[in-house]
This record gives structure tokens, sequence and C-alpha cells, in this order.
């Protein structure tokens, strides 16, 4: 079968069974075993092929960052970090109109620098952030778009599991990746706070005015606000000793899982029952971004044997368009597969198709990667399956009075941060220096 003919077959093939609800490890391993053996005509060239993606895919000595960050964020998680975050900074910002809401999205800055799963701050902030929003009477629709859009910056700020798949697909240091979505990720904060701040001041029906600090509060206040320093020094350790070149990303992993085990048992959060718990979230969550990466790497291969990155690059190349159009035409995609895909899936999908295109044309994987996430975060919050948006609506069952919201009204409300995420990543696009400057300095 010519080159031309598997490239679409493999390609119609995997939307199909993606789309007919087949797991995507097994639609990506069905699709490039199938792909092998009409391209050679050989059962045990395609065998070969995915034996040999199973065995040497996740040997590496980086994959270990997955378990150790994913372990760090749920110990963070159990020690009660997001708690202490979150009175922090809305002690802090108090008195500025709209500082709960802030408060919130600067939270979920900090939390995303431990955690790197989006849906984990959208779960958590939902029961912490969601009511006190509502005592203070936000706008409904604004509370939960506040808390779905803000819980993004899981998958921006790192340490981020989508960086470290793309990364292992891109070939890219994972270490770099980090250091280079530092800046982007301080850019989507503050485009959230100016989100929230406009919000108060084209309605300020929807958000109240600045509530008085209670005598406990004034008591209370820098013990209050210092709460979080141990989650904050850990952050600087780990992140820091990244960027300073004092270890791998692997063994900053490593570091921040040990100090979030101690922060643990220094705040008495210790309870066998509950590290069980934790080690077996850990577990399960790191099985499976390790199990798509095998079928990614078979996919890759796939790919790379039959021709098929050959075929699309030469269609790219005969557009004859200026590099950033493609590019342009690269975050559409993205954009619009985060509408009916996860964010894993997509970068599986697209990342050994787009790179090789982009690096052909010039430009660096470190900075396409940075911008291929903040595209696909806008799937996370746009209909009809945001993963955040769900996220929050299924964190509400349980707490009182909220069986009455629907999923509509998150959407709504989320998509003021729409706007914002797109803004950021235009200037991520025409001013790569914001994403290069650290990791150029590292």
């Amino acid at each position: 079968m010519s080159t031309g003919t598997v490239a679409l077959f493999s390609l119609v093939l995997l939307l199909v069974l993606i789309f007919c609800g087949v797991h995507l490890s097994t639609s990506l391993m069905f699709t490039s075993v199938l792909s092998v053996y009409l391209f050679t005509g050989r059962f045990s060239t395609a065998m070969n092929v995915l034996s040999q993606s199973a065995w040497g895919a996740v040997r590496q000595y980086m994959f270990g960052v997955i378990p150790l960050f994913v372990l760090m964020g749920l110990l963070a998680n159990l020690s009660g970090a997001s708690q202490d975050l979150y009175d922090s900074a809305s002690l802090l910002l108090k008195k500025i109109r709209g500082g709960v809401g802030i408060a919130t999205v600067v939270a979920n800055a900090i939390f995303a620098a431990i955690t790197g799963v989006t849906v984990a701050s959208a779960a958590v902030f939902t029961k912490i952030a969601l009511p006190q929003m509502l005592r203070l009477k936000y706008d409904r629709k604004v509370a939960l778009g506040t808390i779905s859009g803000s819980a993004i910056l899981g998958m921006l700020i790192p340490p981020s599991l989508l960086m470290i798949v793309y990364g292992s697909q891109a070939d890219v240091s994972i270490g770099k990746l980090f250091v280079a979505a530092v800046v982007p990720g301080i850019l989507m904060t503050i485009a959230f706070i100016i989100v929230i701040l406009t919000i108060a001041h084209i309605r300020p029906s929807y958000i109240p005015e600045v509530e008085e600090l209670s005598e406990e509060e004034k008591k209370n206040f820098w013990r209050i606000v210092l709460r979080p320093w141990p989650i904050v020094l850990l952050i600087i350790v780990s992140l820091g000793g990244i960027w300073c070149g004092f270890f791998t990303p692997t063994e900053a992993g490593g570091v921040g899982a040990f100090g979030a085990f101690l922060i643990v048992i220094l705040k008495g959060k210790f309870r066998w029952k509950d590290f069980w718990a934790t080690l077996l979230s850990a577990g399960s969550t790191s099985g499976s971004v390790l199990i798509l990466l095998v079928s990614a790497s078979t996919y890759s291969k796939t790919l790379s044997m039959c021709g098929v990155i050959n075929v699309i690059r030469s269609f790219v190349e005969g557009m004859n368009v200026a590099p950033v159009v493609i590019i342009m035409v690269f975050i559409v995609i993205l954009m619009v597969l985060g509408c009916i895909l996860d964010s894993t899936s997509i970068l599986l999908l697209t990342t050994p198709l787009m790179c090789p295109i982009v690096a052909d044309m010039g430009y660096d994987l470190v900075w396409f990667g940075l911008v291929m996430i903040i595209a696909i975060e806008t799937g996370m919050i746009t209909p009809p399956f945001g993963m955040n948006v769900f996220t929050v609506k299924s964190s509400l069952y349980g707490m009182e009075g909220m069986e009455n919201i629907s999923v509509n009204e998150i959407f709504a409300g989320s998509l003021w941060f729409l706007a914002a995420i797109i803004v950021v990543d235009m200037i991520c696009v025409f001013i790569p220096s914001v994403v290069l400057f650290l990791p150029n300095a590292m």
C-alpha cells in the first residue's frame, strides 16, 4: 500500500476509533500495528515495532519525573496546602474589590506549581472558594467561571504533566520546558486578574463591595498570611534547583515529593490510611500517563516508518504561505481538537505530526511546546466537553444549595477567561522571547 494511502487510512481509522469511545492508548496501538502491516505486508514487523516501543518508550531516566511530581502534588494537598494558600491570598487581597476572586486565581497559580494537574485544582477550589464567593454575593456565573478558568494554570505553570508528555514526544528538555513556562504562567495569572478587575468595573453588580476584616482576622493577620510558607519554600527549592542546575527535573521531583511528605508529618496530617490512598492515586495517575506514552511512541514510530510525516510535510510546504500562517493554522486545529478531546490525547496525536514541520521552518520546539499547551488550554473551558467545567460540576455534588447549578452556567462564566488565554498565546507567538528568555539564560 502506498505511503499516501497509509497516511490517510491511519488518520481516519484513529479518529473513528476515538469517536467510537475506544481508549486512546488502545486506538493508537491498534492503528499503529495495522498501518505497519498494511505498509510492509508483514505482521511480524508490525509486532516488532509494538514490542520495541513498549520496551524502550518509558525506560529513560527522565520518566521518573512523572510519578514523583504527581506524588508531590498529592502529598501537598494532603497537608492542607490548598486551604492555606487560599486563606493567605484572600486575606491579603480582601481590601480589593474582587479580592476573593483574585485570591482564587493566585492560590490556583501557586497550587499549580505543586500539582501539575488542572482537574485537581478545579476540584479542590470548587470546595474551598465557591462557598466563600457566594457568601459575599458574587454573581454565580462569575464565581464558577473564576474557578474553572483559573484552574487551567495547573496545565501551564510547572511542573506540568503536559510538558512532560510533550518533552518526551518532541525530544525536548523537560527542564527547559519547565523554566520556559514561568513567564507565560505569570502572564496568564496577571491576565486572569485583569479579567476579574474588568468585570468589577463594567459589571459592578457581579462583584460585591470590599468586605472589612473581622477582629479575628486582624488579630491573626500575619499568622494566616504566612501559613503557606513551607509549600512556597518547597516550590522555590524544587523549581529553582532546576533553573540553577543543582539537579535534574527527576531529582527535583524526588526532592519535592520528600519535602511534601515532611510537611504532611510536621503539620500532623499523616494517617496511614490517607497515605496509602495517596500512593495508590499517584500510581494510578502515573500508570495511565505512562501507558499513553508507550502507545504514543508506537504511533510516532509508525508515522515515521510509513512516511506519513513526509507526506504531511510536503503538503504543508506546498501551501506556499508564511511560516507564521502555518503556526496559526496549527493553533486553530489545537483549539478545535480541544473542544472534543482531552489535553493529553491532543498532544499525543499532534506532536509527532506538527513538531517536525515546525522544526523544519526553523522554530524553537521549546517555544512551540508552550504555544501548543496554551492553545490546548482553551478546550478545558469550552463546550461541549470542557474538562474543567465538568470537574467543577461533579465537585458540586454534596454541597448544600448547589444542586440547581447547571453546566451551561459554568461554561458561560468560564468564557470571560477564554479571551485572556488567546491573548497570552498570541503574545507568546509574536514575542518568542517571552517564552525563551529564561531557558536561554540557564
